[in-house]
């Protein structure tokens, strides 16, 4: 995958930061929005089952200097997992089929999407991040007029997901991800294949590029950094400046 000149210079991950969008209402959800409106692109990111990490409010506004206006609603409404969560299958278990459910969240990936549209977003992709890897997946099955959508360090894959989507699709697995290849491969089938991307990150642990990264860490940083460049190269392959609106 080549890159765009707006993705070579991508602005470094640092390990302390500042956040340059706002918190805004949409519905019943509060959401961190940051980028221009006269980008005519947009990106929903889902983020992780940690919330609103300072991690993915960074990624949030590196993609917006990269020409995107993003919205990264607080899906979890301020009730996110905690590790110890993770460790007890009555808690996680609950939260798979509740508030981590795609009939939970669908409203909420609606309502983003007609605020795009409302703001003259011409052009609307996802991103999602372990758990939301999953969102993303399911709401490129049932989204119509969807770019495209990313899925780093995924979790909860279902056999036949892959092959319900309905656009475009990048997959950036981690050496702790299941072997996604026989999954990628129900793509070759879609008239869209050809923009379709697949990456491990063999040298990194899942959640790097989310809540679980370090990015102190100068080889967690760089490995960031690289998976954010190959994000915004997708993105901008899917969306061309001037779309039809969704």
């Amino acid at each position: 995958m080549s890159f765009p000149s707006a993705c070579c210079n991508t602005p470094p991950v640092k390990a302390s930061y500042t956040p340059r969008g706002e918190k805004k209402m949409l519905g019943d959800a509060q959401c961190y929005v940051t980028g221009s409106k006269e980008s005519k692109r947009g990106i929903i990111i889902n983020y992780d089952i940690f919330g609103f990490h300072a991690n993915v409010i960074q990624l949030s506004d590196i993609l917006a200097e990269l020409g995107f206006y993003v919205i990264l609603p607080d899906l979890l409404r301020g009730k996110p997992l905690t590790v110890a969560d993770m460790g007890n299958p009555a808690v996680f278990g609950s939260f798979v089929k509740n508030a981590g459910s795609w009939e939970t969240n669908k409203p909420m990936y609606a309502k983003a999407m007609e605020h795009m549209k409302e703001n003259g977003i011409s052009a609307v992709g996802f991103a999602g991040f372990c758990w939301g890897g999953k969102m993303v997946l399911d709401a490129l099955a049932e989204t119509e007029g969807v770019a495209g959508g990313a899925i780093v360090h995924p979790a909860l894959i279902q056999e036949g997901d892959f092959s319900k989507v309905k656009a475009p699709l990048m997959v950036l697995p981690t050496k702790d991800d299941p072997d996604l290849s026989a999954n990628f491969e129900e793509l070759k089938s879609k008239p869209f294949f050809s923009k379709c991307y697949m990456e491990r990150f063999d040298d990194m642990f899942h959640g790097f590029c989310g809540a679980r990264g370090d990015w102190s860490n100068q080889e967690q940083a760089k490995r960031a950094n690289d998976a954010i460049k190959l994000l915004g190269t997708f993105f901008v392959s899917i969306m061309p400046e001037k779309a039809a609106v969704v």
